[in-house]
């Protein structure tokens, strides 16, 4: 595995309060070519599914027996996240870092295996959220991937107000090819993904 790339510490008070953000959250398919910044990118990571409790390692979303099965990946463009490379990336909660999964500009690939929705190809970046069934299957046996579909919720829902409150706009997308954006993301049909978000600031009215 590629050595981590350690993001800045996430900020725990921000200038916009939870009830703008959920007022000013729409969803949004037209992107500006803007690029972000890594403390934007830690910061939507850490809301999304980072650590809030580093003595019970737990986390900014709620998971089922706290087995937390998501794991977060980021297709990214080239420079359009200050100095980071264009590629596919996945976050690590433990260490608040991100590794290197693949070199490359994967955004049109995911736009293919998004039914040809474009606009997610003029995205900056998208995050794709995936589910590693095992141990919650272990655990809750047929339950397990209701929990799953549960938990996706709320790490959507998370990365979708952070987006609002950092001025950024985002879309979720649940219609794609499966085989496509694993092949995109180079992951062999495995962990599986389950949600699509496409981020950015917004294109100029």
């Amino acid at each position: 595995m590629n050595e981590i790339i350690k993001l800045a510490l996430p900020a725990v008070r921000g200038k916009m309060t939870l009830e703008e953000a959920i007022n000013k959250r729409r969803s949004l398919r037209a992107f500006s070519s803007r690029g972000l910044t890594m403390e934007m990118l830690s910061q939507l990571l850490w809301a999304s599914n980072g650590i809030t409790d580093i003595v019970d390692k737990l986390r900014s979303t709620p998971s089922a027996g706290a087995i937390y099965p998501l794991d977060l990946y980021i297709i990214v463009g080239n420079k359009v996240i200050e100095a980071l490379e264009a590629g596919v990336y996945r976050y690590n909660p433990e260490r608040h870092g991100i590794h290197l999964q693949v070199n490359g500009d994967f955004r049109k690939q995911l736009a293919e295996g998004c039914f040809k929705q474009d606009f997610v190809a003029d995205a900056p970046f998208s995050l794709v959220i995936c589910y590693r069934p095992e141990e919650l299957i272990k655990r809750y046996g047929t339950c397990a991937d209701k929990y799953a579909y549960f938990e996706v919720g709320h790490v959507a829902q998370n990365f979708s107000l952070e987006c609002v409150a950092l001025g950024l706009g985002s879309v979720v997308i649940g219609a794609f090819a499966e085989e496509i954006i694993c092949k995109s993301m180079n992951l062999s049909g495995h962990p599986k993904p389950l949600y699509i978000i496409a981020a950015g600031f917004p294109a100029a009215k």
